[in-house]
């Protein structure tokens, strides 16, 4: 925006610039001109005086990110912006690190702040409803979704993330592999200013089963410049040594250690004033034991993992002087995962929990190649202006897998042995895969309050043989002159992508299961179980998505949005158990089908306040659903065979209340945070002792989960420095919140719920180098 010096403050000429970063404005004579920019995830930039005369301006929009020498600061921009077509939702590093979720050092424990995320008891990520394979994971622009499982397994320090963006419904058709959404984690870019920040370089104090050092969870962050004006660095650096403790359990063996660690490196080369290049660098260790420790699962049946990732990845963006700005990209990312069993002893499956040694030890390596590339096309005009952008998305998989099994047995409420489960083959088997893609999209300007966007993706995957289309529309649309409301839609298509855990599964090992009578003596002939896979017979599965938003920004920084999702499932992929061949009463058949189907609906209200000083206050509900006829899931390591598979999905939510802040008090340095979030209760289902579903699938819910968790943070100097201490109660009305229930009917403890963490104390200590 631009207003001649000495004119009102209504006499503004406002100007978009296109992808390129270019733009036009004409404006009348006069010596001097008071310029404001904005651009969401940056502070804005507001009258700065430029004299006519001047020939070369440059324009710097600091990124949102904590400020370290002040509090009071610039306002970011509304997020009511009439120029985005897509149903997004955002938070900033700041967000990240102010708000008090419980494990702060966790950029995936934070994501449950984002209204439509939910994170399930055993850590699992489901964003607007979906399973966590069902969302496509970013980083800096390329895909880091475990190649085996579609899962987020990606560490990044918490220090380095600049922003993380959720898109869902509706969303451009440069982005594809997740029906739920994209998830885009961007890192921070350095400056010519050097910046450093350490935190919890002390371990940590946690009232938690008693008083005892908590985890130990030091982070680090530095960035500047390599060259100063040309070329800049961002690194972030954390540990974190796990001592977490199970209440339930006896002393010295109620607790699970572990040492994990990650270091990501962002560079920015500034090669000529039109060819960027940027590089990424990504090193994550964990090393975890007793994993799987619960009130229901002793320290026997727990194993020990050992998990590393490393990813690279170049990107060059390069203008040309045609008016195209061309991208070009390549990364690799590895991933290596091992499991160890305490021992070999037969694992044992009783009414009361647990016993014996888990019986799976395995060893997983995976790797994805990608080669992207994106053009923006030049902007032209016809019925309004349009920009055409187009791309390229080549991946080359590959997992090879090596499962070494003991067995299993059931005891059932005698104390009888019900079942033996062995296994056979040699579980050692190599899986690849090949996936190509391409788009084209149009951003339509209709008017300056009428935005458009359009278009479509084409994707092929080696294992399912088949090229799919999918269109895409959405509109943003400002009734009113004062831009305060944006009104917004649109229609898509999504795939999800095909892990290759699930096409996999015929090469593993075969279970062969052995029935007993309560006397003792088999039932009929052992039973093996095995899968496979109709290939060339498949679909990827589709879905169909209907979005609709309002956002409304108010006096005082108010801003409100009313939200509205549909989706609609078909094809989906999971195992079906066919019929007992007459002739083979031993053998039992899966077959991977597209029967699945799924659906999931949610509309949300919410409200955001924002302040000077990056302070800023959230509150919304939502109400959804999400149901299938494919909630349990066949595998080697769990057979069931289930006549009505539909249910509410185990993450499922009909009700949520989220609310969270960082506010300042009267005291001066002095802030207040709090996290509120309240939901209903997972749904689980009702077993009888040989492990068969009674009832419907997912019948059952666990009570309200409520937590809140209210923190005082005090910022202070110390011989030129800054640090802020943090310190606050987690779980502050002492709420139950179970993550385990015995649900074995006949059980003496049948519907006992297990798993609060109880209310415990938590301190942090930042520093922010010189105030």
């Amino acid at each position: 925006m631009v207003r001649a010096e000495g004119l009102p403050a209504d006499s503004v000429i406002s100007a978009l610039a296109d992808p390129t970063g270019a733009f036009r404005v004409v404006v009348p004579e006069a010596p001097a001109y008071l310029v404001s920019v904005e651009r969401e995830g940056y502070f804005e930039l507001t009258n700065r005086k430029i004299r006519a005369d001047e020939r070369d301006v440059t324009l710097v929009l600091s990124p949102v990110r904590e400020v370290f020498q002040t509090l009071d600061v610039t306002d970011t921009p509304s997020p009511v912006n009439p120029d985005q077509t897509s149903r997004e939702e955002h938070l900033t590093g700041t967000e990240i690190n102010n708000v008090p979720y419980p494990n702060s050092h966790s950029l995936r424990n934070s994501l449950h702040i984002m209204p439509q995320t939910i994170q399930d008891q055993t850590g699992g990520l489901h964003f607007a409803g979906g399973a966590e394979n069902q969302t496509l994971y970013t980083l800096n622009g390329f895909d880091v979704s475990d190649p085996v499982t579609g899962r987020l397994t990606t560490r990044v320090p918490v220090d380095g993330v600049q922003s993380v963006e959720l898109t869902t419904g509706r969303y451009s058709p440069e982005y594809g592999k997740g029906s739920s959404g994209v998830l885009a984690i961007r890192t921070d870019s350095g400056s010519d200013a050097l910046r450093y920040t350490a935190t919890n370089f002390f371990p940590s104090v946690n009232t938690q089963s008693g008083w005892h050092l908590g985890d130990w969870t030091p982070r680090f962050g530095v960035s500047g410049p390599i060259v100063k004006g040309r070329a800049w660095f961002a690194d972030g650096l954390d540990f974190q040594y796990a001592n977490a403790y199970v209440n339930g359990l006896p002393s010295g063996q109620n607790n699970r250690n572990g040492l994990a660690g990650s270091n990501t490196l962002h560079t920015q080369v500034n090669l000529t004033p039109s060819n960027i290049l940027f590089g990424d660098l990504l090193v994550n260790f964990d090393n975890e034991s007793n994993v799987g420790l619960g009130v229901l699962d002793t320290v026997p049946t727990t194993v020990d993992t050992h998990t590393r990732e490393y990813f690279w990845s170049l990107k060059d963006q390069i203008y040309l002087h045609s008016g195209i700005l061309l991208e070009l990209g390549l990364a690799q990312n590895r991933f290596s995962t091992r499991t160890i069993p305490q021992g070999t002893a037969p694992y044992v499956i009783t009414p009361e929990g647990r016993s014996g040694n888990y019986f799976v030890n395995s060893t997983q390596d995976s790797q994805r190649t990608q080669v992207l590339g994106n053009a923006y096309l030049p902007s032209f005009r016809l019925a309004g202006s349009h920009q055409i952008k187009v791309g390229v998305d080549l991946d080359r998989l590959d997992y090879d897998g090596d499962f070494q099994r003991t067995s299993y047995e059931r005891i059932g409420l005698a104390g009888t042995v019900l079942s033996r489960t062995f296994f056979v083959g040699s579980g050692q088997f190599t899986r690849p895969d090949a996936q190509i893609s391409s788009y084209v999209m149009d951003d339509w300007r209709l008017r300056e309050n009428l935005q458009l966007q359009f278009g479509v993706r084409q994707d092929w995957d080696e294992l399912v043989k088949s090229v799919v289309f999918s269109p895409r529309i959405s509109v943003s649309w400002s009734p009113f002159a004062s831009r305060d409301t944006r009104v917004s839609g649109g229609f898509a298509i999504t795939y999800d992508s095909v892990p290759l855990a699930l096409f996999a599964r015929p090469l593993d090992q075969r279970p062969v299961t052995y029935n007993y009578a309560g006397d003792g003596s088999q039932l009929g002939l052992p039973v093996m179980t095995i899968f496979e896979v109709p290939y060339g017979n498949l679909k990827q599965p589709r879905y169909n998505n209907w979005t609709a938003t309002v956002d409304r920004r108010f006096k005082h920084g108010f801003n409100a949005r009313l939200d509205y999702l549909y989706r609609d499932g078909v094809n989906g992929f999971t195992y079906t158990g066919l019929p007992f061949a007459p002739f083979s009463p031993v053998i039992s058949e899966y077959l991977l089908t597209n029967s699945r189907t799924d659906r999931y609906r949610s509309v949300q209200v919410s409200v955001r306040k924002t302040f000077s000083g990056q302070y800023e206050w959230f509150t919304c509900y939502i109400h959804s659903s999400a149901t299938s006829n494919a909630v349990l899931d066949v595998s080697a390591d769990q057979v069931f065979r289930v006549l009505d598979n539909y249910g509410p999905l185990p993450w499922d939510t009909p009700n949520r209340i989220l609310s969270w802040a960082y506010l300042p008090l009267p005291f001066k340095s002095w802030a207040v945070s709090f996290l509120l979030d309240g939901r209903s209760g997972f749904p689980y289902s009702i077993q009888d002792e040989r492990g068969n579903i009674v009832g419907d699938v997912n019948s059952q819910r666990y009570p309200f989960n409520f937590e809140l968790n209210l923190y005082l943070e005090k910022t202070f100097a110390f011989r030129g420095y800054r640090f802020a201490i943090r310190g606050g109660v987690n779980n502050l009305t002492n709420t139950l919140n179970p993550t385990a229930v015995n649900s074995v009917v006949g059980s003496p403890d049948y519907l006992h719920y297990y798993g609060s963490e109880g209310r415990h104390i938590q301190f942090r200590l930042r520093f922010f180098g010189r105030g």
